[in-house]
Order: structure tokens, then C-alpha cells, then sequence
């Protein structure tokens, strides 16, 4: 897909692209990183909205729970593995030359009208100096977010939100499955009808999503003008030069 009719990219990393086997893919992070970098060097504005906060956390201290977390348990965890999924973003920006800066929203932040000001003044200021914004959800302070049928899986409304509300032109959903699955058991090139999709309403292993949150968002997105790429780890390899692999759809389409 070509890249280059779009100013602004919104593209969000879900928790199963990012940790593979409860590890950080330090692989695949240094390669999206590289392909932001190429996109900020051709004057793109990009945003990343990051999963994995929850997932560090627990990297971080250890942690085990066999029977699932608790809100109590994943607040902390998010606060103990955000600055370390920063650090991991920050040092990689650093090395090529860009300077990325961390945004923490909640469900909350989109239902006020001062509050969505303030975010659109904040990335129009970051964007103006070539500055990448890292968003994730603020899950120290979420609570029905962090439930499973919250608002916000696994940052997939939030990022369909956030892509309608700074004007983004393409909504990038990086995944383990590297694209949406069509009932042939392939992946779907363009994407026109949501009956397209295999649905088997699974979740995320170690996030909070899953593919109805999935199609959702990007009926969300789409509504909202904006088109939608469903990508992978190794698939979005090439992405600044129009060489990644996917699923497409444009907002245009009547899904």
C-alpha cells in the first residue's frame, strides 16, 4: 500500500505483537521503530499507541497469577511496566534521531470536551516539531477500562478514537495474527464487508482484545473518515516504502 498520500499515522501495536511468550520482541521493536523513524525523516506525523505497559509489568517484578488479574493487580502492574516500555521506545527513538513523548489517556479524557482540546493542542504541538507521541490508556487510574468488556480492549477503541479526534488519515492495527482472517483461513487483502471476517471470538492472550474489539475500532475509524491497514510483526516490514502486508480498507467503503 502507498503511504505516501497520508500526512498523519496512527498506528497501534497490541499487546501479542509487542511480548511474545511474556518477553519483550525486542526484534520486532527495533524494526517498528526504524520504519516510524523513516516515515518522521519524510515529514510524516506519526503516533503510536503502545500496549505492553501491563505485560512489563509483570516481566518486571515476576509476577504470576495462574487464575488472571485483578484491577487492583493491573493497575500496579501498569505502573511498574510503563516507564519500562518507555524506556524501551525512548532509547530506540533516540538512537535514530527522533525524540518520542509519552501520552497517558482514559476513557474519561474523550467525554469531555475541554479534555479533547486539550489533547488535540497537545499533538499539534508535539507534531509541529517532528515530535513522536507514545499513547497508551492511563490504567493507574482506569477501572472499567481494564474489565473485560471496558471500553477500551487492549488500546482498540482507544486508538480508533484517537485517530478520529487528531484527524489521522490511516489507523494501523499491528497484530500477532498479521492481518484480519477471512473464512478460508487466509489473510484478507482489502477488506469490503465485515462478513469477510472469521470471527471466533477469541481474546488476546495477554492483552485485552480480541477480534470484535478489533472490528469495532475499525468500523469506528472508518465511520470517522479513516482508513484502516491491519498488519503484523514481520509484515509491517517495509511499511515507509509501501512494501508491508495486510489487510487494507478504505473508509470509503460502505463496511
Amino acid at each position: 500500500m502507498d503511504v505516501s498520500e497520508y500526512s498523519l499515522i496512527a498506528v497501534k501495536i497490541g499487546t501479542n505483537a509487542i511480548m511474545r511468550e511474556g518477553v519483550l520482541d525486542k526484534e520486532f521493536l527495533d524494526a517498528l521503530v526504524s520504519e516510524v523513524a523513516l516515515l518522521s525523516r519524510a515529514k510524516k506525523k506519526v503516533v503510536l499507541i503502545s500496549s505492553g505497559a501491563v505485560g512489563m509489568g509483570k516481566k518486571k517484578i515476576k509476577f504470576s497469577s495462574p487464575n488472571g488479574t485483578t484491577i487492583k493487580e493491573q493497575q500496579g502492574l501498569a505502573a511498574i511496566g510503563q516507564i519500562e516500555l518507555m524506556n524501551e521506545y525512548l532509547g530506540r527513538f533516540e538512537r535514530k534521531g527522533v525524540v518520542g513523548a509519552q501520552v497517558l489517556v482514559s476513557q474519561h479524557d474523550f467525554l469531555n470536551k475541554q479534555c479533547l482540546l486539550n489533547i488535540k493542542s497537545t499533538f499539534d504541538f508535539l507534531f509541529e516539531r517532528g515530535i513522536v507521541p507514545i499513547v497508551n490508556e492511563n490504567d493507574v487510574v482506569a477501572t472499567e477500562e481494564l474489565r473485560v468488556n471496558g471500553v477500551f480492549s487492549d488500546n482498540d477503541a482507544l486508538a480508533a478514537l484517537l485517530a478520529k479526534q487528531i484527524g489521522a488519515g490511516l489507523l494501523v492495527f499491528i497484530t500477532a495474527k498479521g492481518g484480519l482472517i477471512g473464512r478460508d483461513g487466509k489473510i484478507i487483502d482489502t477488506l469490503t464487508k465485515m462478513e469477510q471476517v472469521c470471527v471466533l471470538n477469541e481474546k488476546s492472550k495477554d492483552g485485552r482484545g480480541g477480534i470484535d474489539s478489533k472490528l469495532s475500532a475499525i468500523k469506528t475509524a472508518l465511520g470517522a473518515g479513516c482508513d484502516v491497514f491491519v498488519s503484523g510483526p514481520k509484515g509491517f516490514n517495509g511499511f515507509a516504502k509501501g512494501k508491508a502486508e495486510g489487510t487494507f480498507a478504505l473508509a470509503i467503503s460502505n463496511i
